[in-house]
Order: structure tokens, then C-alpha cells, then sequence
């Protein structure tokens, strides 16, 4: 029997990694671009290939089985494997060519106002941003550079210190301080990533009881959460090395007088086992320099 004959419908693998990965057919149609009854077809076509069922259906939505939990992990780790050899392939190597990971917050919040600058500042720069909120499962091989909140040190990297994790609540300009406010809408992460502080969190720290008539607004990420607060729609946390920008021109100010702080910090990252070329010395410079000059500016 050829090999290709002894393989599993590599679509349906695919769906069913991301299925097991998410712990839901809903979600990973969202990741995949299918409906969910697409997901599942897949997902029986797998079941029916390997002759054993992967998932039991149960009123909550779907539980991987015995089989399925045993099978997830080979598949997780195959699927890891081909992504990476694949991304050696396609990686950059060029003289000018740069590929920087960071969080979905970071690229739309502090990245974004840079990149004309950056562009300007670095004649012929080739850049690849790599965005994903899943620091904890990114690979030293995927980025030169990377940007990202975390609450404590990492290993196995060159770290340089951005910014220190200060959490205000903020809003429009022009709207009354929080504790003055009815029923204020507060605005947060849908998903808030474990690391992040959270309402609650700022509540502790401010030792204020939270009103009893707030309402809680839950967006898909930090950069709804923050646009949605810049045009009075509510209030949201506002990390302040994030939002600098709205912060100093006036679109968000801050809706209490208390600022949490904490030991968490934004870091600039560098692979250490590995050779730093040229053009990556050079943006890390620029970042850095970029960085400390905006921090002047607001001492």
C-alpha cells in the first residue's frame, strides 16, 4: 500500500487540530473560515478514515474521547513540525529583510503610529510582522525581533525594557470621572489573556468597590476595546506605554486618578543563540532609540 493512500484526508486533519486545539467546532470554523457543520462533515470524514470516533457530542458542544485526546497529541506535534519546516523555507534572509512578532495590541496601538517613520529612517527595510496574542507557544525561529507584555522575565532571549506595566481607566475627553458616572460601561477584552490585569484586578488595586449598576461591554480585542472608548462608548483600561499616542494627543484621557502598577513589562526581544545581522541590529537600535525618546518626551 502506497503511502499516500495510508493517509488521512489531510483537510480533515488540519479541522481537527484546530478543533481539539480550541475545544470547539464554533471556533475553529472562525479560525478556519468554515461554518461549523463544515467542521464537522471533516471531522466525521477523520472519524470514519480512522474507523474510531475522535470527539463525543455532549450538550455543552463536543469532548474529545480517549482515542481523540491520545490522537490530538501526535497530530499537534506533526502539524507543529511540518509549520516549522515550512516557515525555514520561506524565511527571510536577505540583507534588508526583518520579520518582528508581537501581540494584536502592540502592532495597533504602538507598532502601527512607527511604521511610516520607521520606514523613512531605514531606507529599502523588508518588513514581515508576525501578530499573534500566543507568546507562550511562539518559536525562537519564527521572528528576529519581537515585542511583548509579559509578567515575568523570559530566558533565551536578549530582552531591552520598553515600558512598565501602568494600567489607568480612559475614555473620551470630556466625559465625568468614573465614580461620577451612571451606569458606566466598562469595556474589556473578550478573551483576556492571562497575563493581562483586568477590571478586577484595577479594582483590588484601587481598593474602590465597583458600582453596582456598571455594565460590562466585551470586545474581541484590546484595539475595539480601545477605539470603542475613544468615541465614548465607555471606559476601558488603558495600558499607558500602549496608548501613549491617544494619551498625548487628547482622543483618550485617563477616568481616575489611580494608575495600577505592577511588575509586568513590555519587552524588546532578540533570539540570543542566534547571529544578529545587520538590519536587525539597525531596527533594534532604531526601536529602542524611538522608544526612549518618546518616554522623554513624557518625563
Amino acid at each position: 500500500m502506497g503511502t499516500a493512500t495510508r493517509l488521512p484526508p489531510l483537510e480533515a486533519l488540519v479541522v481537527f487540530e484546530t478543533a481539539s486545539r480550541l475545544g470547539s467546532f464554533s471556533r475553529a470554523g472562525i479560525e478556519l473560515g468554515l461554518t461549523q457543520s463544515a467542521v464537522s462533515r471533516q471531522i466525521s470524514k477523520l472519524e470514519a478514515f480512522i474507523g474510531s470516533k475522535l470527539f463525543d457530542r455532549v450538550p455543552t458542544g463536543v469532548r474529545l474521547t480517549t482515542m481523540g485526546e491520545n490522537y490530538s497529541i501526535d497530530v499537534s506535534r506533526l502539524i507543529s513540525e511540518i509549520a516549522s519546516v515550512t516557515d525555514s523555507v520561506r524565511s527571510w534572509s536577505g540583507a534588508r529583510q526583518i520579520t518582528i512578532a508581537c501581540s494584536r495590541g502592540i502592532a495597533d496601538q504602538w507598532f502601527l503610529p512607527r511604521l511610516s517613520k520607521l520606514k523613512q529612517d531605514i531606507a529599502g527595510v523588508e518588513l514581515r510582522l508576525r501578530v499573534t496574542d500566543d507568546v507562550a507557544h511562539l518559536r525562537l525561529d519564527e521572528f528576529d525581533l519581537a515585542i511583548f507584555y509579559r509578567k515575568e522575565r523570559p530566558i533565551g532571549v536578549w530582552l531591552s525594557e520598553l515600558g512598565r506595566e501602568e494600567v489607568v481607566p480612559v475614555s473620551k475627553g470630556g466625559m465625568p470621572d468614573l465614580m461620577d458616572q451612571n451606569a458606566p460601561v466598562l469595556i474589556s477584552i473578550e478573551d483576556s489573556m492571562r497575563e493581562w490585569q483586568d477590571w478586577r484586578d484595577w479594582w483590588h488595586s484601587s481598593q474602590i468597590t465597583p458600582p453596582q449598576d456598571a455594565i460590562q461591554w466585551r470586545l474581541g480585542d484590546y484595539g475595539l476595546c480601545v477605539a470603542a472608548a475613544s468615541q465614548g462608548l465607555g471606559v476601558t483600561l488603558g495600558w499607558t506605554w500602549l496608548i501613549r499616542d491617544q494619551l498625548d494627543s487628547g482622543a483618550l484621557v485617563p477616568m481616575h486618578s489611580h494608575t495600577m502598577r505592577s511588575e509586568g513589562k513590555f519587552y524588546l526581544m532578540r533570539p540570543s543563540d542566534r547571529h544578529q545581522r545587520k538590519i536587525v541590529r539597525e531596527v533594534s537600535d532604531w526601536l529602542i532609540a524611538n522608544n526612549q525618546e518618546t518616554t522623554r518626551e513624557n518625563l
